[in-house]
């Protein structure tokens, strides 16, 4: 399975389980495709209060937490694990040298799979992968700076999807991504026009100066075929032509396989901020749709 975002949208379609996160506000999905269900996944949101809980090294001193940032986790159920049995966690948290670590650890088909990624915060930076193993493939996607620059991981993109819908209600936006194992963009607009919200909430929340009660944005994911730079003409055709000669990276999103993957998300207010609420994803079979958990 393709981890990525949105593996799922990533984060959605790494399937998620729910764990005990303490002090950490979670969200569970099913995610149904006709009825049947194809997985779950689990949000752990950021606090957004109160200071960050404290625990112990191994020498015994106390030593204070980094603030938690959104994570997931997730595996697959129903006719979906009958032939990919998968679970993992996703993370990607901020140090304070300004680098964002994204780290997923898996299970798929009862073998461990891990990423550990560093990503500089800096302009023109580009990934590194400090470690990587796979149940299908050998090595990770070999680093390009030409083409690598200024990527962000997956879940960062989550993170900022919801930090810009809780500060500003919209969510246009375009993200290049790399997971390990194939560099994607992402592309996000909303909010939709055809929200289900009725005139009088629309009412009560403009005469208490609030902002809407849910919102609802669409996302795509593509992954290039040609490559995604800001150069020059002449290194776009270097570059295109290099990669004619090489083998070409495996296209598309888990499980159909299709360069463009396209979905809706739905986001609720709540006290502490915007929540995801639903989730639509587009198939060649009908819509996947994940809703909260009962």
């Amino acid at each position: 399975m393709n981890q990525s975002f949105w593996h799922y949208l990533v984060f959605c379609f790494a399937f998620g389980a729910a764990l005990s996160a303490p002090a950490q506000e979670a969200n569970q999905f099913e995610f149904r495709l006709h009825g049947a269900v194809l997985g779950d996944v689990t949000f752990f949101n950021p606090r957004t209060q109160g200071a960050a809980p404290t625990s112990s090294n191994s020498s015994g001193q106390i030593q204070s937490e980094q603030t938690a940032d959104l994570w997931a986790s997730g595996k697959t159920r129903g006719m979906v694990h009958w032939f990919k049995r998968y679970e993992a966690t996703f993370r990607s948290t901020s140090q304070p040298n300004g680098v964002q670590v994204y780290r997923v650890i898996a299970v798929d088909a009862d073998v461990p799979e891990t990423r550990h990624i560093e990503f500089p915060t800096a302009a023109g930076s580009s990934p590194k992968v400090i470690d990587f193993s796979d149940r299908t493939q050998a090595e990770p996607l070999q680093i390009d700076p030409l083409l690598d620059q200024d990527r962000i991981d997956p879940l960062s993109v989550l993170q900022k999807i919801l930090r810009q819908v809780d500060q500003t209600q919209t969510c246009d936006a375009a993200y290049r991504v790399y997971d390990g194992k194939r560099r994607y963009s992402v592309l996000t607009q909303g909010p939709l026009t055809d929200q289900p919200v009725t005139p009088d909430q629309v009412d009560a929340a403009l005469s208490l100066g609030q902002a809407p009660p849910t919102l609802k944005c669409q996302i795509t994911l593509r992954t290039p075929i040609y490559p995604e730079t800001g150069n020059s003409q002449s290194e776009l055709a270097s570059r295109a032509s290099t990669m004619s000669t090489q083998p070409r990276q495996s296209a598309g999103f888990w499980p159909f396989k299709k360069q463009e993957q396209t979905m809706t998300i739905e986001f609720k207010r709540f006290p502490a901020g915007y929540r995801f609420s639903a989730f639509n994803i587009n198939s060649p079979f009908g819509t996947i749709k994940g809703r909260p958990a009962s």
